[in-house]
């Protein structure tokens, strides 16, 4: 028999101690990256001096260097970088020694904002820029007719974009285990190491992913179905 499934069976309990240590990566990086990428998408779209300009190189770098590359820079040249400004300014402020998950959680953060700033930048823009000014005359503050008129519109169209970076983040987070992080990814390769039973431990763990990430693509039809029900409840309030 090509695969021993008893053998895959009595190595599921240690994948599945290791998915909330990496459902926890995920999560933190997505709804990291969701905040700081919908406030680049803000400094984009009023083309504020300066920040703007800032906003669209960090984009292109982040979106144009190889994640595994991106990585290896934070991991091994941030601390790098720390000793070298103690060392210069005589101090010991700054850490040279950093979380391995902490490291992970900043660089998939960092990436997937430069992705979701793209989406929100879309979605922002496809909303009707007249909403927003006749929120402004009614004496709505930005930040008011942003929060109850353009972020719920702009959500709607937004959502199977953001689902497809979710889903391809998740399946990225892979790499984690090249930075001595103990996801699912790193059990598999451990315990493959151990008893050279390669193929078993990765046929397992990709049966592990996809049911983990067919879970959140129902998640997110459901999402992209409830606000769209919200909006079209909106629309017929109003008239």
């Amino acid at each position: 028999m090509l695969l021993d499934w008893d053998y895959m069976l009595s190595k599921l309990p240690l994948i599945i101690d290791a998915i909330p240590r990496t459902l926890l990566l995920v999560l933190e990086s997505a709804a990291i990256g969701f905040i700081i990428g919908f406030l680049l998408s803000i400094v984009r779209s009023y083309k504020i001096p300066v920040l703007s300009q800032l906003a669209t190189a960090y984009i292109s770098i982040f979106r144009g260097v190889p994640l595994l590359v991106q990585m290896y820079l934070v991991y091994f040249g941030l601390p790098d970088i720390f000793a070298h400004l103690n060392e210069s300014f005589a101090v010991t402020f700054f850490p040279t020694e950093f979380n391995k998950m902490f490291i992970a959680l900043l660089i998939f953060s960092l990436y997937t904002a430069a992705y979701q700033a793209e989406v929100w930048y879309s979605a922002l823009r496809a909303v009707d820029y007249n909403q927003m000014e006749a929120a402004l005359s009614v004496g709505m503050t930005l930040p008011q007719a942003l929060i109850r008129i353009f972020i719920p519109q702009a959500l709607v169209s937004a959502i199977p974009n953001f689902a497809n970076l979710f889903i391809s983040l998740f399946k990225q987070t892979s790499l984690a285990f090249t930075i001595k992080v103990i996801d699912i990814m790193a059990v598999a390769k451990m315990e493959a190491g151990s008893t050279y039973r390669y193929l078993e431990m990765y046929v397992l763990i990709a049966i592990v992913y996809w049911i983990l990430i067919l879970a959140f693509e129902q998640l997110f039809v459901y999402l992209e179905k409830y606000f769209s029900n919200q909006k079209k409840h909106r629309a017929v309030s109003r008239g």
